[in-house]
Protein backbone atom coordinates (compact mmCIF):
# COMPACT_ATOMS: atom_id res chain seq x y z
CA UNK A 1 0.00 0.00 0.00
CA UNK A 2 0.96 3.53 -1.18
CA UNK A 3 1.58 5.93 1.77
CA UNK A 4 -1.14 8.11 -0.01
CA UNK A 5 -3.69 5.78 0.56
CA UNK A 6 -2.50 5.27 3.95
CA UNK A 7 -2.82 8.84 4.84
CA UNK A 8 -6.25 9.24 3.52
CA UNK A 9 -7.52 6.07 5.33
CA UNK A 10 -6.43 7.52 8.50
CA UNK A 11 -7.44 11.65 8.06
CA UNK A 12 -11.56 9.30 7.46
CA UNK A 13 -10.61 7.50 10.79
CA UNK A 14 -9.95 10.56 12.54
CA UNK A 15 -13.18 12.40 11.64
CA UNK A 16 -15.40 9.40 12.39
CA UNK A 17 -13.72 9.52 15.77
CA UNK A 18 -14.73 13.42 16.00
CA UNK A 19 -17.96 12.83 14.80
CA UNK A 20 -19.04 10.26 17.49
CA UNK A 21 -17.03 11.89 20.57
CA UNK A 22 -19.69 15.26 19.70
CA UNK A 23 -22.43 13.10 19.53
CA UNK A 24 -21.91 11.10 22.54
CA UNK A 25 -21.00 14.20 24.73
CA UNK A 26 -24.09 16.37 23.89
CA UNK A 27 -26.81 17.18 27.10
CA UNK A 28 -30.44 16.67 26.66
CA UNK A 29 -32.42 19.29 27.03
CA UNK A 30 -35.95 18.46 28.54
CA UNK A 31 -34.20 17.17 31.75
CA UNK A 32 -32.96 20.61 32.59
CA UNK A 33 -35.99 22.23 31.19
CA UNK A 34 -38.57 19.72 33.88
CA UNK A 35 -36.00 20.60 36.88
CA UNK A 36 -36.43 24.05 36.51
CA UNK A 37 -39.81 24.45 36.60
CA UNK A 38 -41.66 24.79 40.64
CA UNK A 39 -42.57 21.51 42.07
CA UNK A 40 -46.33 22.06 43.79
CA UNK A 41 -48.64 19.76 45.28
CA UNK A 42 -52.12 19.30 43.57
CA UNK A 43 -55.68 17.73 44.45
CA UNK A 44 -58.57 17.42 42.91
CA UNK A 45 -61.80 18.89 44.71
CA UNK A 46 -65.29 17.47 45.11
CA UNK A 47 -68.61 18.59 45.84
CA UNK A 48 -68.67 18.83 49.82
CA UNK A 49 -71.41 16.25 51.24
CA UNK A 50 -74.24 17.12 53.38
CA UNK A 51 -72.82 16.69 57.56
CA UNK A 52 -74.85 18.06 60.36
CA UNK A 53 -72.72 20.32 62.46
CA UNK A 54 -73.18 20.10 66.83
CA UNK A 55 -73.19 22.57 69.46
CA UNK A 56 -73.56 22.72 72.86
CA UNK A 57 -76.28 24.97 74.11
CA UNK A 58 -78.20 26.04 77.84
CA UNK A 59 -81.99 25.21 77.71
CA UNK A 60 -84.19 28.11 78.91
CA UNK A 61 -87.63 30.04 78.58
CA UNK A 62 -88.88 33.21 77.16
CA UNK A 63 -89.05 34.98 80.83
CA UNK A 64 -89.29 34.08 84.48
CA UNK A 65 -91.71 35.43 87.06
CA UNK A 66 -90.80 35.82 90.63
CA UNK A 67 -93.83 35.08 93.26
CA UNK A 68 -94.50 36.60 96.25
CA UNK A 69 -96.83 37.51 98.72
CA UNK A 70 -98.69 40.65 98.36
CA UNK A 71 -99.33 40.79 102.71
CA UNK A 72 -97.15 39.91 105.04
CA UNK A 73 -98.24 36.56 106.82
CA UNK A 74 -97.38 32.58 107.88
CA UNK A 75 -96.46 30.07 105.02
CA UNK A 76 -98.26 27.46 105.45
CA UNK A 77 -97.97 24.90 103.02
CA UNK A 78 -96.22 24.53 99.78
CA UNK A 79 -97.39 22.41 97.10
CA UNK A 80 -94.31 22.77 94.43
CA UNK A 81 -90.97 21.63 94.03
CA UNK A 82 -87.78 22.45 92.09
CA UNK A 83 -88.71 21.11 88.12
CA UNK A 84 -92.17 20.81 88.06
CA UNK A 85 -94.76 21.78 85.69
CA UNK A 86 -97.86 23.59 87.00
CA UNK A 87 -100.45 25.01 84.56
CA UNK A 88 -102.21 28.62 84.89
CA UNK A 89 -104.49 28.85 88.62
CA UNK A 90 -102.71 25.86 89.97
CA UNK A 91 -102.09 26.63 93.37
CA UNK A 92 -98.63 26.98 94.91
CA UNK A 93 -98.38 27.92 98.17
CA UNK A 94 -101.12 28.86 100.95
CA UNK A 95 -100.95 31.36 103.69
CA UNK A 96 -102.37 31.33 106.81
CA UNK A 97 -105.78 32.82 106.85
CA UNK A 98 -108.17 32.30 109.51
CA UNK A 99 -108.10 35.91 110.84
CA UNK A 100 -108.74 36.87 107.21
CA UNK A 101 -111.51 34.70 107.03
CA UNK A 102 -112.87 36.18 110.00
CA UNK A 103 -112.37 39.59 108.30
CA UNK A 104 -114.43 38.63 105.68
CA UNK A 105 -117.41 37.43 107.96
CA UNK A 106 -117.87 40.34 109.74
CA UNK A 107 -117.89 42.05 106.20
CA UNK A 108 -120.76 39.70 104.91
CA UNK A 109 -122.91 40.43 108.15
CA UNK A 110 -122.72 43.87 107.40
CA UNK A 111 -123.39 43.93 103.62
CA UNK A 112 -126.57 41.82 104.54
CA UNK A 113 -127.70 44.14 107.35
CA UNK A 114 -126.94 47.40 104.88
CA UNK A 115 -129.17 45.36 102.01
CA UNK A 116 -131.80 45.04 104.72
CA UNK A 117 -131.78 48.34 105.74
CA UNK A 118 -131.76 49.77 102.33
CA UNK A 119 -135.04 47.64 101.56
CA UNK A 120 -136.74 48.58 104.38
CA UNK A 121 -136.01 52.63 103.64
CA UNK A 122 -136.53 51.71 100.08
CA UNK A 123 -140.50 50.61 100.80
CA UNK A 124 -141.35 53.47 103.44
CA UNK A 125 -140.23 55.93 101.30
CA UNK A 126 -142.18 54.12 98.32
CA UNK A 127 -145.43 54.19 100.68
CA UNK A 128 -144.85 57.86 101.06
CA UNK A 129 -144.64 59.41 97.60
CA UNK A 130 -147.63 60.83 97.01
CA UNK A 131 -149.59 61.38 99.72
CA UNK A 132 -148.17 64.97 100.82
CA UNK A 133 -150.49 65.79 97.87
CA UNK A 134 -153.41 65.04 99.29
CA UNK A 135 -152.24 65.41 102.79
CA UNK A 136 -151.47 62.11 104.37
CA UNK A 137 -148.06 63.54 105.18
CA UNK A 138 -146.28 66.56 105.26
CA UNK A 139 -143.53 67.22 102.19
CA UNK A 140 -141.18 67.32 104.58
CA UNK A 141 -141.52 64.06 105.87
CA UNK A 142 -141.58 62.92 102.40
CA UNK A 143 -138.03 64.07 101.77
CA UNK A 144 -136.85 62.89 104.73
CA UNK A 145 -138.04 59.24 103.69
CA UNK A 146 -136.25 59.64 100.17
CA UNK A 147 -132.75 61.21 102.29
CA UNK A 148 -132.91 58.05 104.43
CA UNK A 149 -133.06 55.63 101.57
CA UNK A 150 -130.20 57.50 99.62
CA UNK A 151 -127.83 57.00 103.45
CA UNK A 152 -128.91 53.44 103.23
CA UNK A 153 -127.38 53.14 99.61
CA UNK A 154 -124.58 54.38 100.43
CA UNK A 155 -123.86 52.21 104.01
CA UNK A 156 -125.16 49.11 101.36
CA UNK A 157 -122.15 50.27 98.78
CA UNK A 158 -119.80 50.93 101.46
CA UNK A 159 -120.35 47.56 102.86
CA UNK A 160 -120.08 45.69 99.25
CA UNK A 161 -116.56 47.18 98.86
CA UNK A 162 -115.32 46.17 102.25
CA UNK A 163 -116.54 42.77 101.34
CA UNK A 164 -114.75 42.62 97.86
CA UNK A 165 -111.14 44.03 99.78
CA UNK A 166 -111.93 40.88 102.48
CA UNK A 167 -112.60 38.45 99.99
CA UNK A 168 -109.65 39.98 97.83
CA UNK A 169 -107.10 39.41 100.68
CA UNK A 170 -108.40 35.96 101.53
CA UNK A 171 -107.97 35.01 97.67
CA UNK A 172 -104.33 36.74 98.33
CA UNK A 173 -103.36 33.78 100.61
CA UNK A 174 -103.38 31.42 97.57
CA UNK A 175 -100.11 31.60 95.61
CA UNK A 176 -101.17 30.60 91.68
CA UNK A 177 -99.54 30.22 89.12
CA UNK A 178 -99.97 33.21 86.54
CA UNK A 179 -99.68 31.18 83.71
CA UNK A 180 -98.34 27.59 82.22
CA UNK A 181 -94.83 27.15 83.20
CA UNK A 182 -92.16 25.17 85.05
CA UNK A 183 -91.04 25.52 88.92
CA UNK A 184 -87.24 27.24 88.67
CA UNK A 185 -86.62 27.02 92.35
CA UNK A 186 -88.55 26.97 95.72
CA UNK A 187 -86.94 29.27 98.43
CA UNK A 188 -90.19 29.41 100.89
CA UNK A 189 -89.87 27.43 104.07
CA UNK A 190 -93.50 26.24 105.25
CA UNK A 191 -94.25 27.32 109.13
CA UNK A 192 -92.02 30.80 108.44
CA UNK A 193 -93.06 34.20 108.78
CA UNK A 194 -92.88 35.72 105.22
CA UNK A 195 -92.89 39.87 104.40
CA UNK A 196 -94.98 40.87 101.48
CA UNK A 197 -92.90 41.44 98.05
CA UNK A 198 -90.36 38.51 99.65
CA UNK A 199 -90.08 35.64 96.71
CA UNK A 200 -90.68 32.12 97.52
CA UNK A 201 -91.18 30.25 94.02
CA UNK A 202 -89.60 31.28 90.62
CA UNK A 203 -90.90 29.70 87.95
CA UNK A 204 -90.44 29.97 84.22
CA UNK A 205 -92.93 30.66 81.49
CA UNK A 206 -93.12 31.12 78.01
CA UNK A 207 -91.71 29.89 74.61
CA UNK A 208 -89.09 27.67 75.13
CA UNK A 209 -85.74 28.15 73.96
CA UNK A 210 -81.70 27.31 73.72
CA UNK A 211 -78.91 29.88 73.09
CA UNK A 212 -75.44 28.63 72.23
CA UNK A 213 -72.83 30.48 70.14
CA UNK A 214 -71.15 29.73 66.64
CA UNK A 215 -68.21 30.89 65.19
CA UNK A 216 -68.48 34.10 63.21
CA UNK A 217 -67.58 32.29 59.80
CA UNK A 218 -70.61 29.93 60.16
CA UNK A 219 -73.36 30.63 57.40
CA UNK A 220 -76.32 29.62 59.42
CA UNK A 221 -79.30 32.72 58.92
CA UNK A 222 -82.47 33.49 60.76
CA UNK A 223 -85.24 30.62 60.43
CA UNK A 224 -82.64 27.71 59.28
CA UNK A 225 -83.94 24.75 60.92
CA UNK A 226 -81.62 22.67 63.63
CA UNK A 227 -82.71 20.03 66.17
CA UNK A 228 -82.51 19.79 70.08
CA UNK A 229 -81.55 17.10 71.75
CA UNK A 230 -81.44 15.82 75.56
CA UNK A 231 -80.77 12.57 76.83
CA UNK A 232 -83.78 10.73 78.52
CA UNK A 233 -82.46 7.65 80.00
CA UNK A 234 -81.07 5.62 78.01
CA UNK A 235 -83.07 7.26 75.01
CA UNK A 236 -82.33 10.71 73.58
CA UNK A 237 -85.56 13.33 73.04
CA UNK A 238 -85.30 14.97 69.94
CA UNK A 239 -87.40 18.47 69.37
CA UNK A 240 -87.48 20.68 66.05
CA UNK A 241 -86.55 23.93 66.49
CA UNK A 242 -85.65 27.17 64.46
CA UNK A 243 -82.97 30.16 64.36
CA UNK A 244 -85.03 33.09 65.69
CA UNK A 245 -82.11 35.50 66.67
CA UNK A 246 -78.21 35.96 65.44
CA UNK A 247 -76.42 38.25 67.79
CA UNK A 248 -73.44 40.33 66.22
CA UNK A 249 -69.92 39.52 66.24
CA UNK A 250 -68.14 39.49 69.37
CA UNK A 251 -64.47 40.90 68.60
CA UNK A 252 -63.09 39.09 71.48
CA UNK A 253 -64.16 35.42 70.92
CA UNK A 254 -64.81 35.86 66.96
CA UNK A 255 -68.07 34.26 68.00
CA UNK A 256 -71.65 35.02 67.62
CA UNK A 257 -75.00 34.58 70.03
CA UNK A 258 -77.53 32.15 68.42
CA UNK A 259 -80.97 32.01 69.64
CA UNK A 260 -83.53 28.87 68.81
CA UNK A 261 -87.09 28.60 69.39
CA UNK A 262 -88.47 24.79 69.88
CA UNK A 263 -91.87 23.81 68.69
CA UNK A 264 -92.39 22.21 72.37
CA UNK A 265 -90.79 22.39 75.51
CA UNK A 266 -88.15 19.52 76.56
CA UNK A 267 -88.58 17.86 79.81
CA UNK A 268 -85.38 19.15 81.61
CA UNK A 269 -84.90 22.06 83.93
CA UNK A 270 -83.97 25.64 83.12
CA UNK A 271 -80.31 26.09 82.22
CA UNK A 272 -79.70 22.44 81.84
CA UNK A 273 -77.11 21.21 78.63
CA UNK A 274 -78.43 20.31 75.66
CA UNK A 275 -77.01 18.99 72.12
CA UNK A 276 -78.40 21.53 69.03
CA UNK A 277 -77.88 19.93 65.50
CA UNK A 278 -77.46 22.27 63.03
CA UNK A 279 -79.37 20.91 59.73
CA UNK A 280 -77.08 21.79 56.77
CA UNK A 281 -77.63 24.50 53.94
CA UNK A 282 -77.78 22.79 50.23
CA UNK A 283 -74.17 22.34 49.87
CA UNK A 284 -74.71 21.47 46.00
CA UNK A 285 -71.66 23.66 43.98
CA UNK A 286 -70.00 23.68 47.26
CA UNK A 287 -66.43 22.10 47.42
CA UNK A 288 -63.57 21.66 50.37
CA UNK A 289 -60.37 22.73 50.16
CA UNK A 290 -57.66 22.63 52.08
CA UNK A 291 -57.04 26.36 54.23
CA UNK A 292 -53.86 26.10 53.59
CA UNK A 293 -54.56 26.55 49.75
CA UNK A 294 -56.86 29.75 50.54
CA UNK A 295 -55.76 33.26 50.31
CA UNK A 296 -57.94 34.92 52.12
CA UNK A 297 -58.95 38.64 50.25
CA UNK A 298 -61.92 39.56 53.46
CA UNK A 299 -64.26 37.44 55.31
CA UNK A 300 -66.45 36.17 52.72
CA UNK A 301 -63.60 36.27 49.85
CA UNK A 302 -60.71 34.44 48.63
CA UNK A 303 -58.22 33.39 45.98
CA UNK A 304 -55.82 30.16 45.23
CA UNK A 305 -54.01 28.76 42.21
CA UNK A 306 -55.90 26.18 39.76
CA UNK A 307 -53.61 23.81 38.14
CA UNK A 308 -54.66 23.17 34.23
CA UNK A 309 -54.28 19.66 32.40
CA UNK A 310 -52.14 18.18 30.11
CA UNK A 311 -48.64 17.32 29.56
CA UNK A 312 -47.55 21.07 30.58
CA UNK A 313 -49.43 22.16 33.20
CA UNK A 314 -49.94 26.25 34.05
CA UNK A 315 -51.31 27.81 36.82
CA UNK A 316 -54.67 29.82 36.66
CA UNK A 317 -56.13 32.35 39.72
CA UNK A 318 -58.91 31.37 40.70
CA UNK A 319 -61.43 33.58 43.03
CA UNK A 320 -63.94 31.58 45.48
CA UNK A 321 -66.36 32.68 47.51
CA UNK A 322 -66.08 31.37 51.35
CA UNK A 323 -69.51 29.78 52.17
CA UNK A 324 -67.66 28.58 55.93
CA UNK A 325 -65.19 25.93 58.01
CA UNK A 326 -65.58 22.84 58.08
CA UNK A 327 -62.48 21.25 60.06
CA UNK A 328 -59.25 22.10 58.24
CA UNK A 329 -60.79 23.08 55.07
CA UNK A 330 -62.93 25.73 53.98
CA UNK A 331 -66.18 25.28 51.70
CA UNK A 332 -66.15 27.77 48.93
CA UNK A 333 -68.25 28.23 46.02
CA UNK A 334 -66.74 29.43 42.19
CA UNK A 335 -64.67 25.95 41.86
CA UNK A 336 -65.73 23.03 39.75
CA UNK A 337 -65.90 19.53 41.02
CA UNK A 338 -62.79 17.53 39.33
CA UNK A 339 -60.80 21.11 39.18
CA UNK A 340 -57.16 20.59 40.52
CA UNK A 341 -55.45 23.10 42.42
CA UNK A 342 -52.59 23.62 44.96
CA UNK A 343 -52.94 22.62 48.13
CA UNK A 344 -50.21 25.26 49.50
CA UNK A 345 -50.05 29.01 48.15
CA UNK A 346 -47.07 30.39 47.64
CA UNK A 347 -45.99 34.33 46.72
CA UNK A 348 -43.52 33.35 44.29
CA UNK A 349 -46.63 31.73 42.58
CA UNK A 350 -47.99 33.88 39.24
CA UNK A 351 -51.16 33.46 36.38
CA UNK A 352 -49.83 31.53 33.17
CA UNK A 353 -46.58 30.00 35.49
CA UNK A 354 -45.60 26.46 34.13
CA UNK A 355 -45.06 24.29 37.22
CA UNK A 356 -43.93 20.77 37.96
CA UNK A 357 -47.16 18.71 39.34
CA UNK A 358 -44.83 16.77 42.20
CA UNK A 359 -47.62 14.73 43.47
CA UNK A 360 -51.38 14.66 43.75
CA UNK A 361 -53.04 14.03 47.63
CA UNK A 362 -56.53 12.08 48.01
CA UNK A 363 -59.40 14.27 46.96
CA UNK A 364 -61.37 16.48 49.10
Amino acid sequence: MSCRTCSGTLKRVMSLLAASCLVGCKPTSSPAKHTSLPAVQVLKVQEASPEKVVFVGHYGTGRTIPLAPTQAGRLTTLSVVSGQYVHQGDVLAIFEDRLLLEVAAQAQGEVDAARAELNQAAATYKRSRGLDAIGGVSSGTVEERASSWRLAQGKYKSAQAALTQAQIQVAETRIRAPEDGRIISVTGVPGSLVGAGSEIVRMSAGLPEVRFKVPSSSFWTVGDAAEVSVPVGQKSQSVHAVIKEIGAVDDASQTQDVKLILDQPLPVAVSSLVTVSLVPHDVSHVVRVPLTALVSDDQTHGHLWGVTEGQEPHLVLRRVQVAGVRGADALVEGLTAGERIVTNGDASLHQDQAVQCISQVSER
